[in-house]
């Protein structure tokens, strides 16, 4: 009987830890946001939406945020397709209030409840904030509103229990940009925002989105992708190691950013993108910062 019982106690404690770890929704936060348009910058929104938002939901084929299957998450997590971000009223996010479109980038979870955690951007600063949420509203031609649907997605088991291991960040506000003139504070906002430590780490699963530099191998590559093919992937290590980048320049770097052309004249292909909107003074941060870092020795194959 005491076996029994203790079988049974066991069997729900799992039942719960599978229940808990898949998880996919969320009560939103009861935040207070109003976006004040007049002081926003929507040419700088759209930079910053092309810089942020476009490598998940641009379709080259409608040239507007219309969503994508993205192709580098490997199909064992599950059919993953980025939203319609265009501002229809229905496909898109048209119907959104200014709180909801704040809340889904800085915490991931939607409106509806889903946690979308490739979303969170809980660093990013109220005026970046700001600025990407009036190029949203805009008419701009790459965020009018589009019916195309990209299809919705489906992840499997896997796929489930990964999300559900991940978090809502929490609601900040009040953030600054650091001073661009503070290179290594200003590009580990951009090393953050850009998501880079997400694909230069070890794994999705194993990063810290509030404390980026706490991600497991942070920047030190080995985080298993696919290209358009569906071939692996295993990117590489940025850190300041004879392995990573260590024997690099900052033109090198620069050329492997905004070009897709690394050091050793290899065609960086999907799913590295082109930041080709980053600016001089960007580049020259990130690439300070990245050589501040503690080395990691990784090497990868083919890099």
């Amino acid at each position: 009987m005491k076996n029994s019982i203790l079988y049974i106690s066991g069997l729900s404690m799992m039942m719960a830890i599978v229940i808990t770890a898949c998880k996919m929704t969320y009560d939103a936060p009861d935040v207070q946001y109003t976006a004040n348009y007049e002081s926003a910058d929507v040419s700088e929104g759209k930079r910053l939406t092309t810089l942020v938002c476009g490598v998940c939901h641009y379709d080259p084929t409608t040239e507007k945020l219309t969503g994508v299957h993205m192709v580098d998450i490997p199909d064992i997590l599950g059919t993953v397709i980025s939203s319609n971000i265009t501002n229809h009223p229905e496909k898109g996010i048209g119907t959104y209030t200014d709180k909801e479109l704040a809340t889904v980038i800085r915490t991931g979870i939607a409106r509806d409840g889903r946690l979308i955690p490739f979303m969170q951007r809980p660093n990013m600063s109220d005026d970046d904030l700001l600025n990407i949420i009036a190029y949203l509203r805009s008419d701009d031609p790459m965020v009018n509103g589009s019916e195309s649907d990209p299809g919705k997605t489906k992840y499997s088991r896997i796929g489930k229990m990964a999300i559900g291991s991940s978090k809502p960040t929490d609601w900040n506000q009040g953030i600054e940009r650091p001073d661009r003139s503070d290179k290594l504070a200003f590009g580990k906002y951009l090393i953050d925002n850009l998501a880079c430590y997400d694909c230069h780490s070890k794994s999705f699963a194993k990063v810290d989105k509030i404390n980026i530099e706490k991600s497991k191998g942070f920047m030190g590559g080995g985080n298993k992708m696919l290209n358009k093919n569906g071939d692996k992937v295993i990117t590489p290590n940025l850190t300041p190691h004879e392995t990573g980048i260590a024997g690099w320049t900052e033109e090198d770097f620069a050329k492997a950013v905004t070009q897709g052309i690394s050091k050793n004249n290899r065609i960086l292909a999907y799913p590295m993108p082109s930041y080709a909107d980053l600016t001089e003074k960007e580049i020259s941060a990130i690439f300070a910062y990245l050589q501040s870092i503690p080395p990691i020795k990784n090497a990868i194959k083919g890099r």
